[in-house]
């Protein structure tokens, strides 16, 4: 396109321009596709079916042009000029100062495209040329519209039509304006839009905008070898278009394939590491996967694993990060890929002379305070065609999850850390502190048998308080330990049918359940996978303060159970006397006691210890409660696969 008098080329009047007149308008809600590499580019075609949906794009079309200080030039025909510009007035653009100022200029069909009385493509297309000129002259480009339903008068010019469009695109890539012609699908045969699609590098269809490419050059379309151009052409878009299909239909397999390794519960990182390298190698057909640890300031990279026997690539190699071919996704710091390895400067390395590969796709992975690594496929083979880009976004998503799966080892390392201390102190719990408190306990019940007689009223009561606190230490103590020793010391998971165990448990409390003249009543429980002798202690746990906190009332407990999904939802049920909304996180939290002893025995360990066991069992546990009214303990626990099934 020329060049203005006050405008930069980058600034020249083109189809982007257009596209952000639809993109930015409410009126269009549709698809934009970016532009295409049509040697015209300047040039849509605008089919529609309705006045409103030729409004919708027409008028921003318009407005856009006159909010960038271009002049608009619309030809109308289907429409009255007053149409026109009532909508353009309904949008909120100043019509009127626009036609005083000159940057809007309307036409009718019969003052431009039939000025003459008839139509001839050659006046038109120098019509077209004059306002461009004219209006560069002042302003910043010209973007003109046309309705082109005059074609239909008493001797319709469809053939001159079709080369008027033709031209059109010869004359707009040397000159600073754009055009969108405007064709009633309602009221032109299908031949003639079929020529007019064929003739427009650019469509405009129920609200999108297309790269079309079924377009066909002027010199193709009126060339003498037509047909052959055409047929070459449609059997060139039929192959591309099932190119693309199949390659969309592996795309999604394999995106799929990758989420079905990612969810495997049941697999190691490793195996489904390997399982990765498996589907990245076929991905793209290279021959070999590996991870491997990188650090740039020491110029050093270890592989981690690689998905096959290699005879240097193997897992502990070691080399300067600078030899091999992920040097390139570490400078790049996301996916790199290497297809020319001389090309890219990799002549004389490691990777290329020793290791001999031709191909690389990698990408660069960071997990916090870890180091960096590298996942990369390879191979020996060249690829002259290169990667596209969904092999790149197929790479980095594969990075991605190799991300999450390392930071989830970290966090796994660091809560077994913190397990490991929290053991010691249970140790530490269990001989040194019960130690000293069992020597207390021994002079306290010594002090009582031999001068208990020699004790006052209140020194009795003194004595009392210290063997009473004494004893709630210990309890506090073995709590403690029980609870620290929840992941250590559990057994392994099995199958366990939990209406034994809580049958187990109402045996349990029998006693408890008669003297408060206690109600529970229970449903069928189901088959899940866990610790039997801790699922019993949370059951135990949660009835026996269903039956503590009732109240007044004689206690009614309700056991029952849901499924949801792979997992089931236990709940306890009581008409208790409930609690506070702003308490009911607190009751998990240890020793966070809600209420006094005076009022309710107890460690306030019992909930903590609960949650502990449940997320144990990957599950969670949550109160529903409103005071008064009693409440609803929740867990979930994960389904015995025959349960499942």
């Amino acid at each position: 396109m020329s060049q203005t008098i006050d405008s930069p080329q980058d600034d020249l009047l083109g189809l982007e321009t257009g596209l952000e007149a639809l993109q930015d308008s409410p009126e269009f809600g549709g698809l934009v596709e970016p532009i295409s590499e049509h040697e015209s580019y300047d040039h849509l075609a605008f089919i529609y079916e309705s006045q409103a949906e030729q409004f919708a794009t027409a008028v921003p079309y318009i407005e856009h042009g006159l909010e960038r200080g271009e002049r608009c030039v619309y030809i109308a025909d289907e429409n009255d000029t007053s149409e026109v510009l009532a909508a353009l007035r309904e949008a909120g653009v100043d019509a009127d100062a626009a036609i005083e100022s000159g940057a809007l200029v309307m036409y009718t069909a019969q003052d431009s495209y039939l000025r003459n009385g008839s139509f001839e493509p050659d006046e038109m297309i120098s019509f077209i040329a004059d306002a461009i000129e004219e209006g560069t002259e002042e302003y910043a480009g010209v973007r003109i519209t046309g309705e082109m339903t005059w074609v239909f008068g008493d001797d319709p010019p469809l053939e001159k039509l079709i080369e008027y469009e033709g031209k059109l695109n010869e004359l707009l890539p040397d000159a600073n304006g754009i055009a969108l012609c405007q064709y009633n699908r309602e009221r032109f045969p299908a031949e003639i839009i079929r020529d007019v699609i064929k003739t427009h590098p650019h469509l405009i269809y129920d609200d999108t905008v297309c790269q079309n490419f079924y377009y066909t050059p002027p010199e193709e379309f009126f060339g003498p070898d037509q047909p052959e151009r055409e047929i070459d052409r449609m059997m060139g878009t039929l192959l591309d278009r099932t190119q693309a299909r199949v390659e969309l239909r592996e795309h999604h397999q394999h995106l799929e394939r990758q989420i079905e390794i990612a969810a495997d519960a049941d697999s190691s990182f490793e195996e489904k590491l390997q399982a990765l390298f498996e589907l990245g190698c076929d991905r793209f057909d290279l021959e070999l996967g590996g991870l491997a640890t990188v650090d740039p300031v020491r110029d050093s990279f270890e592989v981690e694993a690689v998905s096959d026997d290699h005879e240097h690539l193997r897992p502990g190699l070691e080399a300067p990060l600078s030899e091999t071919y992920c040097r390139a996704a570490v400078a790049a710091d996301e996916t790199a890929a290497i297809t020319d390895p001389e090309d890219c400067g990799f002549a004389g390395t490691m990777a290329y002379e020793k290791f001999g590969f031709e191909t690389y796709l990698g990408t660069r992975i960071r997990v916090e305070d870890a180091p960096d690594r590298t996942l990369f496929f390879v191979s020996s083979e060249p690829r002259p065609d290169g990667f596209s880009d969904a092999d790149r976004t197929f790479n980095h998503l594969m990075g991605q999850w190799v991300t999450y799966e390392l930071e989830q080892r970290r966090h796994e390392r660091k809560l077994e850390e913190s397990n490991e201390r929290l053991e010691q102190f249970a140790y530490a719990a269990s001989h040194d502190l019960q130690e000293p408190l069992r020597m207390v306990t021994s002079y306290l019940q010594l002090l009582e048998n031999r001068y208990g007689d020699a004790f006052d009223e209140d020194g009795e009561e003194f004595l009392a308080y210290a063997v009473d606190g004494a004893d709630r230490m210990r309890e506090m103590i073995d709590a403690l330990l029980a609870y620290s020793r929840v992941d250590t010391q559990g057994d392994p998971f099995e199958p366990v049918e939990l209406d034994v165990v809580l049958g187990d448990v109402l045996n349990d409390l029998h006693l408890q359940i008669e003297e408060c003249d206690a109600t529970v009543t229970t449903e069928p429980l189901p088959r899940v996978e866990g610790d039997a002798s801790q699922l019993r202690q949370v059951l135990q746990n949660l009835i026996s303060n269903a039956i503590t906190y009732s109240g007044d009332e004689p206690p009614r407990v309700h056991v029952d159970a849901k499924r949801r999904g792979r997992k089931c939802v236990i709940a306890v049920h009581d008409e208790g006397i409930g609690i506070d909304p702003e308490d009911q996180d607190r009751v998990f939290t240890v020793f966070d006691r809600l209420h006094s002893r005076e009022e309710y025995e107890g460690t306030g360990i019992g909930l903590a210890l609960c949650q502990r066991i449940v997320e144990r069992h990957g599950g969670d546990i949550w109160v529903e409660s409103v005071p008064g009214d009693g409440s609803t303990f929740s867990f979930t626990l994960p389904v015995a696969e025959a349960e499942g099934r």
